[in-house]
């Protein structure tokens, strides 16, 4: 048995799935799409400053007013159906990679993967968010 030859095969399942396929549909879409696109044009440049402000020490004024206006960005593209797909597609299709990774670390290591459940020991994974 080859791993590497295995890894492809895997690679390729996943290039062929149905959450790879509809994320690139929505993709399309939103390149197509220009308010889907500007949408999420936008809330890049507001996460940057963001990030900006919080380098430089911004007073939390203005750092509170960025967090506004990025929650607000974000809403506006859930509520948009182009990019509301794609948010969802982009989702599903992590989901299902995450899945492929605590398999593949359950199989080598014997440790069920991180669940809400154990972060109070853990603390690594983000469940509790």
């Amino acid at each position: 048995m080859d791993i590497i030859a295995k890894a492809r095969e895997l690679g390729n399942l996943i290039a062929s799935s149905r959450e790879m396929n509809v994320l690139r549909e929505c993709e399309l879409r939103v390149m197509q799409d220009k308010k889907a696109d500007r949408l999420l044009r936008e809330q890049k440049m507001i996460q940057d400053e963001l990030l900006k402000a919080a380098k430089r020490g911004d007073n939390s004024d203005i750092y509170e007013q960025l967090k506004k206006i990025l929650a607000s960005k974000q809403e506006e593209i859930r509520n948009y159906s182009v990019t509301a797909d794609f948010l969802k597609a982009k989702s599903d299709f992590d989901n299902l990679m995450k899945t492929i990774n605590d398999v593949i670390l359950f199989t080598i290591t014997g440790e069920e993967p991180c669940s809400a459940d154990k972060c109070s020991s853990c603390g690594g994974c983000g469940s509790r968010e």
